[in-house]
């Protein structure tokens, strides 16, 4: 970088050449295996299923074929499915983690909804 100063005009510094190549860097390390628009799609996958596994969560139990509310967060590194059942009031429910996906659960670490709906038809089917 010593010499660089010979091919830059003088109102450039050194420093202000270092900071863009880092920023550039760093947006470059930052793109998400999930879109916005693939976010907002699993918003469609929430709603009541029956449960065909146990989900427990220390001392709180949902048995196998249980009916479940299932809410879905999804962040830039997770994709988390939370089931409550239905009965229970949403309010004072707790919602326990039944499924976790993170980018090397999908193909060349890229969201396909089929890979989710898979997981999530393993762990729960939707109410007809």
């Amino acid at each position: 970088m010593k010499h660089i100063h010979k091919y830059l005009p003088r109102f450039i510094k050194t420093s202000y050449v270092v900071i863009f190549f880092f920023t550039i860097a760093v947006f470059l390390q930052c793109s998400s295996y999930i879109t916005k628009e693939e976010k907002l799609t699993l918003k469609n996958y929430e709603g009541e299923y029956i449960l065909l596994q146990d989900a427990v969560r220390n001392d709180i139990k949902i048995l196998k074929g249980e009916r479940v509310r299932i809410k879905i967060t999804a962040t830039d590194d997770y994709i988390k499915v939370y089931a409550m059942p239905a009965k229970i009031d949403i309010v004072k429910g707790e919602w326990i983690l039944i499924l976790y996906l993170f980018p090397d659960d999908f193909e060349k670490e890229k969201f396909d909804i089929k890979v989710f709906e898979d997981r999530l038809y393993q762990m729960a089917k939707p109410v007809k």
